[in-house]
Parts: C-alpha cells; sequence; structure tokens
C-alpha cells in the first residue's frame, strides 16, 4: 500500500484549507499527471470535502467545481491505473460508497463494487482490500467483526500521516468496532 503521508498536503488538509489544498494538489497533478498517489489524493481529496461538507461545516469552496475535479481524477485514473491495486481499492471505495457524485448510481455503484473485487483479487490478504469488498455487500454491518479486527491491527502502518485520506480511514475503522 502506498505511504499516504503527503506533509505538504496533510498541514493544508489538517488545518482546513481546503482551496489551498485543491490548488496545491492540483498544479501537482498537472506537472506530475502519471503519479498514482496524486491522482489518489487529489480524488480523495475532492471526494471528502464534497461529502463532509455539512458535517464539517466547509464554507467557501467551489463544490461544482470539486465535483468536475472529481470527475476528471476519476475518469483519468480509470484509463491508465485500472491494474493498480491502490487505485481500485481507493477509488472503489469512494465510488460505491456515495456513487451519484460519479454519476448514474445504480452503474457505478456496480463499477466501485467490481473495483474493490478486483482490488482484494490482486491482494487477497491485504485486510483493507479484504474488509473493503466484503463489506461493500448489503447486510455485512457488524458481521465483519474477524476482517475489522485484521484491519484494525495495520491501520497506523497502512494509514501514516495527518491527511484527510488517513485520518478518515483510521477514524471510521476505528470507530466501527466500537
Amino acid at each position: 500500500m502506498i505511504d499516504w503521508k503527503w506533509t505538504e498536503v496533510d498541514i493544508l488538509e489538517s488545518q482546513g484549507k481546503w482551496n489551498e489544498t485543491k490548488s496545491y494538489l492540483i498544479k501537482y497533478w498537472r506537472q506530475n499527471p502519471k503519479d498514482l498517489k496524486t491522482v489518489i489524493r487529489l480524488g480523495f481529496f475532492c471526494w471528502y470535502v464534497l461529502v463532509e461538507e455539512g458535517p464539517l461545516e466547509i464554507k467557501n469552496v467551489d463544490f461544482d467545481e470539486l465535483e468536475s475535479l472529481l470527475n476528471e481524477v476519476t475518469h483519468f485514473g480509470l484509463a491508465n491505473f485500472m491494474t493498480s491495486k491502490d487505485f481500485l481499492w481507493c477509488f472503489g471505495y469512494m465510488i460505491s460508497m456515495f456513487p451519484y457524485h460519479f454519476g448514474d448510481y445504480e452503474h457505478w455503484e456496480e463499477k466501485g463494487i467490481s473495483m474493490l473485487k478486483r482490488a482484494y483479487e490482486l491482494c487477497p490478504d491485504e485486510p483493507v482490500y479484504k474488509y473493503s469488498y466484503l463489506g461493500s455487500f448489503p447486510n455485512t454491518y457488524g458481521k465483519l467483526k474477524d476482517e475489522l479486527q485484521q484491519v484494525q491491527t495495520v491501520l497506523e502502518d497502512r494509514f501514516t500521516g495527518e491527511g484527510v485520506l488517513s485520518v478518515y480511514f483510521k477514524s471510521v475503522w476505528c470507530n466501527e468496532l466500537n
């Protein structure tokens, strides 16, 4: 799994400097379009701000631009990184959780789950991929305790850094066991 730590981005995100983070990531992506970590961090950033807008009371952000950027980076990733387990897992997770941010709900929900499945097939011993895939099915909440405990043993190792991607997954999966 990718080392998610990225000091400059982590600092901006942890300070809630959403527009500055977006500008930094876009600039870096335009200069390094084939950098997988940048594609994933940019996509996750857009998704996170869109999904958490209400709970975090995010203001002064152009959400239409973020939605458009999320679509652009998603389609770029689909065209260039469909053999990358990290891309398949992260975008599969985002798509399966909130498919309406990507287009037709049923089409994208199915696509997200198929991406999670492929990441799991490529790396069946990775607890994060396994739990994400198995958890994408209906009525699995609370039934994957063994898998969730395996994820929790690797959380700190897999999700280094203080950016929203690392903080999100550590908090979501720590809270699920409680």
